[in-house]
């Protein structure tokens, strides 16, 4: 009897131990569950408020206004385009409707229609049209042949640079277009482009020199603001 009275008692022992080591391991098992649940619902509160502070509420990048809501942003996206050598940079500055016009001084316009008959046409422009060009007759050529121009620039082109930034001169001429909507007159001076290809370096600077651009507003395809694009460029030799 003493035999299975001291039997029951390590019996009886072991169950307690038994059932004390059990109660153990599921409190430890709880008390991990329980940590890592709370390991996790740190790390998706921290996640989450991550993506609010770097995102805005939908998840995506928000863009800023377009440069070409105004004209100062209009001309400098022009000397981005240049420099990024991104054609899809410039043709967003062209009208949708193809009419613009790229003008040559009167000094270069015999010259280049020499070399580009085929291309060149001549316009006269009177005083009362602009407030920076000058009467006369001037050569120029039309979208298409801008858009394929620059094409061969900046794909033959290895690096294009302005070393001077041009001067906008912000006295802007504000004007009605054809169409009863704003128009307005920009010019540029000073200024100094650089362009390497094939190992040459070519830089256009000339004192006296400005670039007179007439920009028209325009419904953009994609958000249905009426941005700035280029209308007429006149490239010219003086200054008026």
């Amino acid at each position: 009897m003493a035999d299975i009275h001291r039997s029951s008692n390590r019996q009886g022992k072991r169950a307690r131990a038994n059932n004390a080591s059990t109660a153990c391991g599921r409190a430890y098992r709880g008390e991990h569950r329980i940590a890592r649940a709370l390991a996790i619902a740190a790390l998706t509160t921290l996640a989450l408020s991550c993506d609010t502070l770097l995102l805005p509420p939908t998840g995506k990048p928000e863009e800023g206004p377009s440069l070409r809501s105004t004209p100062k942003g209009t001309i400098e996206q022009l000397f981005r385009a240049y420099e990024e050598k991104r054609i899809d940079l410039f043709t967003e500055l062209l009208p949708k409707n193809g009419t613009y016009r790229f003008f040559i001084s009167p000094d270069y316009g015999g010259a280049y229609a020499a070399a580009h008959s085929t291309d060149a046409v001549i316009a006269r422009i009177e005083d009362s049209q602009y407030t920076y060009v000058k009467s006369g007759s001037y050569y120029y050529w039309g979208q298409e042949s801008e858009i394929a121009k620059h094409r061969r620039l900046f794909s033959r082109a290895a690096s294009i640079e302005f070393t001077e930034e041009p001067i906008i001169d912000e006295s802007f001429t504000y004007k009605v277009s054809a169409d009863n909507d704003t128009a307005v007159e920009v010019r540029l001076t000073a200024g100094e482009l650089c362009i390497e290809a094939r190992d040459t370096l070519f830089c256009t600077q000339k004192e006296g020199q400005s670039q007179v651009f007439l920009l028209e507003r325009e419904a953009d395809r994609k958000t249905g603001d009426r941005l700035w694009v280029i209308k007429d460029w006149f490239d010219l030799d003086y200054l008026k």
